[in-house]
């Protein structure tokens, strides 16, 4: 049985970028490579809405972009605040404390977007934090945090406070705009709006991010100066990257507003849909990437994802304390109206299956 991928990545691959993964491996100095690198770098900074500028890529996972861009932004030692609203909140936290940084938590009820005028309380109390770690698209929860208004609260108290952004899942799916936001670090992955393989990871920094002037003790691999002007330092994935150039040939060509207008708009029926079905929206800010779904209180999470999963469709479950109560399908990969079709109609038949069931 030919399973239907329905997650927040990994996702559906188009047949293109499928067909990419199945061309003769290069060798990753020759002309041939060269060429495909170097447009593969230029459009990933048109998909990062940095023309122009530097995006690293990294043979790593999102969570390698993580820790790389907090040891290019964070001095050793230095005190951070990390915005804490989901499992992918968590993931800041550890990673900073994994690095010996002092951490001080804002945390916020899972499915509630962060506010910005308790990121200023905050950081008018600890005056000496170094860095804001956000996350945009919190997979974990479906909700999509005001970047936009949390970096410009930020700044009101500390216009010298970097700010890192977790943009695994709302690149390519969401409007996020670096420049104009006043970023510092934008990080994403390739298995998700990228429409690639698992495997890659990206990293763009501010100009005063690479400006910085601290020792990067940690990691040699993460050394993001190593793979500045394009370098190759250690060996690329080649296939990833040769995936890739077609996966951003495809989302370039459609257009990024368009991108991002269908993926809400498929994202909307299917909420819309599952609300028939007894479902309610998770979400106080929803993420176009990911419908977090309530599933009805006769029936249980976990359950409805096995039942899926025996159907053919594979989607993601709720997350910790939200295993037994949500479940997080998603049409970010290559999905067009009658996935949508398809998905509600499979979620019917498992809603009654898991009723029969209990």
């Amino acid at each position: 049985m030919k399973q239907r991928l329905y997650a927040p990545g990994p996702v559906e691959l188009p047949p293109e970028v499928l067909a990419a993964l199945a061309l003769p491996v290069v060798h990753h100095r020759s002309p041939a490579f060269l060429h495909l690198w170097d447009r593969v770098r230029e459009r990933l900074a048109e998909v990062f809405r940095v023309p122009g500028q530097e995006v690293i890529t990294l043979a790593a996972s999102g969570s390698g972009g993580l820790e790389a861009a907090l040891i290019a932004c964070v001095p050793a030692g230095s005190k951070v605040l990390a915005i804490n609203a989901g499992k992918f909140g968590e993931r800041w936290v550890e990673i900073a404390r994994s690095h010996g940084h002092e951490v001080v938590e804002l945390t916020f009820e899972w499915g509630r977007a962060a506010d910005p005028a308790q990121l200023v309380a905050a950081l008018e109390a600890n005056p000496d934090v170094t860095a804001v770690l956000a996350t945009h698209s919190e997979t974990s929860t479906g909700v999509l945090h005001d970047v936009e208004a949390l970096a410009r609260a930020a700044r009101s108290v500390d216009p010298g406070v970097m700010f890192l952004v977790d943009a695994v899942t709302s690149l390519a799916s969401a409007e996020l705009l670096p420049l104009e936001w006043q970023l510092d670090a934008v990080i994403s992955g390739s298995q998700k709006g990228l429409l690639s393989p698992p495997g890659l990871a990206f990293v763009w920094l501010s100009e005063r991010a690479w400006q910085l002037d601290h020792e990067q003790r940690g990691s040699f691999y993460l050394d993001l100066r190593r793979y500045r002007g394009g370098k190759t330092p250690m060996t690329p994935a080649t296939s990833l990257v040769a995936a890739l150039d077609v996966a951003l040939g495809l989302l370039l060509d459609e257009g990024l507003t368009k991108v991002f207008a269908r993926r809400a708009r498929l994202t909307e029926l299917l909420v819309d849909g599952a609300a028939g079905l007894g479902f309610s929206q998770f979400a106080e800010r929803p993420t176009p990437a990911v419908a977090a779904l309530r599933v009805p209180s006769d029936v249980n999470a976990k359950s409805l994802v096995r039942n899926l999963a025996a159907q053919g469709v594979t989607i993601a479950g709720g997350q910790d304390r939200l295993a037994d109560t949500v479940i997080r399908p998603s049409l970010l990969g290559h999905a067009d109206e009658l996935d949508v079709a398809v998905l509600l109609a499979a979620l019917e038949q498992a809603l009654v299956r898991s009723r029969q069931l209990a």
